[in-house]
């Protein structure tokens, strides 16, 4: 494991150029790190070879790159799960899929996660800490370094990304800014249980990136049995936030995703109650039939019955997809990720 050493995906541009210049560097030696960081994925500095041997050795002194290593790493058909450990020996796992000609890369935020969804085993031993921004972005590189330049990132790993704002935000500074990874903030996705006050602070900064919303259930006895980290804002409270976001950011649409368990949210009450939650915003709901996770009992609905929801969705004006997840035969879609070797 690499030394203590601070994580140079943890400075920001500027504090970098300013460390560069100390030493005596013109400033177009920062853009160049940053072209090798973010752009060309290098995680040794010894790679960079179009900087001066000195400064290479320079940033080796002072930063850890990557500052985490690969426990294990898993391929599926189209999909590749690593695990990868810190130097306090904290554990996250990041996912790429490969979608059409470029990949997505799926990132963690917390190690673990406290929301204690039912469906999902990131939750299984609780949050452990936070990640900084600097070990968010390490996951883009490592996958990078890997499989390329991603054309998406979604924050729809480990954790809730809103009870990390501050290290999400600057993570999706760092993807979005040109002289870093350069992506489109329409490219961008950060997914939510539904903390309110964040989805609010999200509106009001209006980054451009998409919002993705874990909703679940349409009644709030049932949504605070599958969703109890989710409990302490009310649907009503949840929806109106949402609305919020769409109005702030020009109409954007929010993205509502709906885990379907038989015969337990997949009636068609629940369909019924769906369209009158969602039509007066704009939207987009993706319902996942459910992936098996390690001790829950709960069931993905039939094709048959799938396909009936799906009908009474469409046909009731409900802009509606079925997702598909990757990654299902290395435990890598939705609800599966988890600090796996630990329980092996």
């Amino acid at each position: 494991m690499p030394d203590r050493l601070p994580l140079i995906y943890d400075l920001e541009l500027p504090e970098l150029g300013a460390w560069t210049t100390a030493r005596g560097e013109k400033p177009y030696r920062a853009r160049q790190v940053c072209e090798w960081l973010y752009q060309k994925f290098a995680l040794v500095f010894e790679s960079m070879t179009s900087l001066p041997g000195a400064l290479r050795d320079q940033l080796n002194e002072a930063f850890a790159l990557p500052g985490c290593e690969v426990l294990a790493e898993q391929a599926g058909e189209q999909t590749s799960k690593l695990l990868l450990g810190f130097v306090d020996g904290a554990e996250v796992e990041c996912v790429s899929m490969q979608m059409d000609l470029s990949p997505t890369f799926c990132l963690s935020t917390q190690v673990g996660c406290a929301m204690g969804c039912a469906f999902c085993a990131s939750t299984l031993a609780g949050c452990e800490r936070n990640l900084s921004a600097g070990e968010v972005l390490a996951q883009a590189t490592v996958l990078g370094a890997r499989h390329g330049r991603p054309r998406n990132v979604v924050f729809m790993g480990m954790g809730d990304p809103l009870l990390n704002l501050e290290a999400t935000l600057t993570a999706v500074q760092r993807l979005t800014d040109k002289a870093a990874f350069g992506l489109s903030p329409r490219r961008v996705t950060i997914a939510t249980c539904g903390i309110v006050p964040q989805i609010r602070e999200l509106a009001k900064l209006n980054l451009g990136v998409n919002l993705a919303v874990s909703l679940n259930s349409t009644r709030e006895e049932q949504r605070r049995e599958l969703m109890p980290g989710a409990a302490r804002w009310s649907l009503a409270e949840l929806m109106a936030a949402c609305g919020e976001f769409s109005e702030a950011t020009g109409g954007q649409p929010v993205t509502f995703t709906y885990v379907l368990l038989r015969e337990v949210n997949d009636f068609d009450a629940d369909a019924d109650r769906l369209v009158h939650l969602l039509r007066p915003l704009r939207h987009h709901l993706n319902l996942i039939p459910l992936n098996p996770v390690e001790h829950a009992l709960l069931r993905p609905p039939s094709e048959q019955h799938l396909r009936h929801f799906v009908d009474m969705l469409q046909r009731r004006g409900i802009n509606v997809s079925v997702r598909r997840s990757k990654g299902g035969e290395i435990e890598a879609a939705c609800g599966q990720l988890r600090r796996r070797h630990r329980n092996t």
